[in-house]
Formats: structure tokens, C-alpha cells, sequence
């Protein structure tokens, strides 16, 4: 089998999407399937597939913009590889829909993958959300199978105009082999006694700041640490909060997956305060790690950790985080409880394994013209 594979290089990225695309192909190609990579060269150059491609854009915020004549080259490379299948990530560029389009007027059957994060309607950002959405309408009505993360996600899929016979649930997975407990470089180097860990975009609706005075507000010894990997828009302005406390550290983005796997080893506690999210990889890579976990309830975050680990609301978030982070610190056998319960979670429920072994019987039901699941 043959997927054309449009996703998210590393190198300069460092987040779930470039992560979703580098464990999902690498699960495809050890299974013999040929994947020819798609990805924008602003990302950067690590792609996980040897047959890839990339492409040049701009990019303003979130919205990457294709350079002129992008879309006839990626058509010229689609006829020369000649794939089965072509699975993209939404939101690839402003070229998805017209991707979408060229894909089925060539005979190529097109799944899709909606990483776009949402929340509830009733709140703002659960409306501009949905507002991000019906841009994206015309690729995900034609798409012959969208990947939806949670129920909550199809039915948005649905109110925007999406055939609810072409949705199929499929949440995000993770390699528990390689996310698990076990020694920490990281822990050693720091020669801290208690570690709380956020792993991800440094973007508003993250959160990451309010993480900060909430640690800092603790009056927390010098080897108490709150260690910060990512980068984002916000960047600047933690690093700013960061640089007046010396137990907070910034590592930058992290591009390596043997450093993220030691960073989370190294944490008593990883935290996800975020308001908007669709099923972070992160936290399920943290809760593969052993980390008692504390995440707000965005999206299927909550739904996710279910009871192995601490939920906030959405908000207000500062007491609750506060009150968290205190109950965690003064209760070693309760941090213990939550890591075992959590890796137990995902092992069960988000196996990378299971995930790759679903997407390959995705693409064969498409190939073969199984009728759209219900």
C-alpha cells in the first residue's frame, strides 16, 4: 500500500502535530506501507519517512500560506508516487481544500485528520473555535473518512456540514514503549527534590504563564523546580516571569524524543492548564511516563485522564492549580497512586500500536469500497 502522507516536519517544530506525524508514519512504514511525507520546510527538515517532500510557505500566527505554484507541484509528486490513499492534517495549509479536491479527481480516496482544537460553544473561545471550523468546511465535507478525537469533536464535525457516516472516533495514541518510567538524565542534572513539568506550544490559550505564578506562588525552595519545554508566541513574556525566579526553567523547543522522555521521567508532576485543546499528545506521552498528572477539563483532556490524575475547571484555574499543585507536593503516596493509575489508562485505551493497526484497516476499508461506518 501507497499513503501520500501531508503532516508536520520537526526540527523547528516541536509539538503534538509534528509528533502525531513522526509515531504514526514510523508505525506505517514498519508495517510495509510506503508513505511519501509531506510537509513545509519553515518546520523544519526531520521528516520521518525517506520518500518525502518539501514545500515552502509563510506562515502569519497558526495560518501557514503556500508559496505560489505549491499546489501543481504537489500535484505533479501525487501522479509520480501514485498513492491508495492520501491522509492529510488538518490544518495543513490554506491548500487543504483544493488538495482534498485534486486527490478525488485523480481517484485518490482522502482521509483526514482534525487536530483542530475546540471547546465548549457556550464559551468565547469555543466560538471563534467553531468559527475555524466552518473555514475548514468544503475539505472536511469531501474527505471520504474524518478522524474525529472525541464524540464531543463529531458533532461539531456534524454541525458544520459533515456527512456524520463518513466520522469516525479516533483519538490520539502513544508509544508506550517508549514513553515509560525509568531513570532521568534531566532529574540528575537539576539535583531537585520535587519537579512539576510542562511539555508543549507556549501559546495563550495554554496557559503556560498562570502555571508560573501559580509555582511561584508556592514559596517553594531552590530545589523545587518547574521545568517549561516549548515555544510559542507567549515565549518571550515567560521567559521574562521565568528569568525573576531561578527554579523556573525554559528549555526552549524540544525536538529530540529521547530528551522529552527523560524531561518527563524527570517530573513528579506534569501540568496542562490549557482552555482549548482536541486530545493533547503530551498528556498522553506524560501519562505514559508515570506522572501524576494535573490537566484542565478542554476538550478530551479530562475525558482522557479520567480518574488518574487531578481535573481542574476551565475556570477560574489560579485556586484550583494552586490547590493542586499543594496537594500533590505534600502527598508522595498519592503522586505514586496517580502515575501507576495513569500509564495503566493509556496502556489500555490510547496504545500507539492498537491506533496504527486502526488507521492501516481505515485505509484498506477505503481501497477495498467498504461502505462509510455510521
Amino acid at each position: 500500500m501507497r499513503v501520500a502522507w501531508f503532516g508536520h516536519a520537526a526540527g523547528r517544530r516541536a509539538d503534538g502535530l509534528s509528533s502525531y506525524s513522526r509515531q504514526i508514519v514510523q508505525c506505517l512504514l514498519q508495517r510495509g506501507v510506503e508513505v511519501a511525507f509531506f510537509s513545509h520546510a519553515i518546520d523544519g527538515t526531520v521528516t520521518p519517512s525517506p520518500w518525502s517532500l518539501q514545500l515552502r510557505a509563510w506562515r502569519f500566527k497558526t495560518v501557514t500560506i503556500p508559496l505560489p505554484r505549491t499546489r501543481a507541484r504537489i500535484l505533479r509528486a501525487l501522479r509520480q508516487f501514485q498513492p491508495d490513499v492520501m491522509h492529510l492534517s488538518v490544518s495543513f495549509s490554506l491548500l487543504d481544500p483544493w488538495l482534498v479536491r485534486d486527490a478525488r479527481r485523480i481517484g485518490v480516496p482522502v482521509v483526514l485528520s482534525v487536530h483542530l482544537p475546540y471547546a465548549p460553544l457556550r464559551t468565547f473561545r469555543g466560538r471563534i473555535l467553531l468559527a475555524l471550523y466552518r473555514f475548514h468546511r468544503y475539505a472536511l465535507r469531501a474527505a471520504d473518512r474524518c478522524l474525529a478525537l472525541s464524540d464531543d469533536q463529531r458533532d461539531l464535525l456534524i454541525s458544520v456540514g459533515c456527512d456524520a457516516r463518513r466520522i469516525q472516533v479516533f483519538a490520539n495514541g502513544v508509544d508506550t514503549d517508549v514513553f515509560a518510567p525509568g531513570p532521568s538524565q534531566q532529574r540528575s542534572r537539576l539535583g531537585a527534590s520535587f519537579v512539576v513539568a510542562y511539555v508543549g506550544r507556549l501559546d495563550p490559550e495554554k496557559r503556560v504563564a498562570a502555571l508560573v505564578r501559580a509555582f511561584v506562588r508556592q514559596r517553594w525552595p531552590d530545589d523545587h523546580v518547574l521545568i517549561i519545554a516549548g515555544s510559542g508566541s507567549q515565549e518571550r513574556r515567560i521567559r521574562c516571569l521565568a528569568t525573576r525566579h531561578r527554579n523556573v526553567r525554559l528549555l526552549g523547543a524540544v525536538h529530540d524524543q529521547t530528551m522529552c522522555v527523560d524531561i518527563l521521567r524527570a517530573a513528579d508532576v506534569f501540568v496542562l492548564p490549557s482552555t482549548a485543546e482536541g486530545l493533547s499528545l503530551s498528556l498522553l506521552e506524560a501519562m505514559a511516563a508515570g506522572c501524576a498528572v494535573i490537566a484542565t477539563d478542554a476538550a478530551e483532556s479530562g475525558i482522557a485522564l479520567g480518574d488518574a490524575g487531578i481535573r481542574l475547571p476551565l475556570r477560574p484555574l489560579a485556586p484550583a492549580l494552586s490547590g493542586a499543585l499543594r496537594r500533590l507536593h505534600d502527598d508522595a503516596e498519592l503522586r505514586d497512586v496517580l502515575g501507576r493509575r495513569a500509564r495503566a489508562r493509556v496502556t489500555r485505551l490510547y496504545s500507539l500500536r492498537t491506533r496504527a493497526d486502526d488507521l492501516l484497516q481505515i485505509y484498506r476499508d477505503l481501497c477495498d469500497g467498504v461502505a462509510q461506518v455510521a
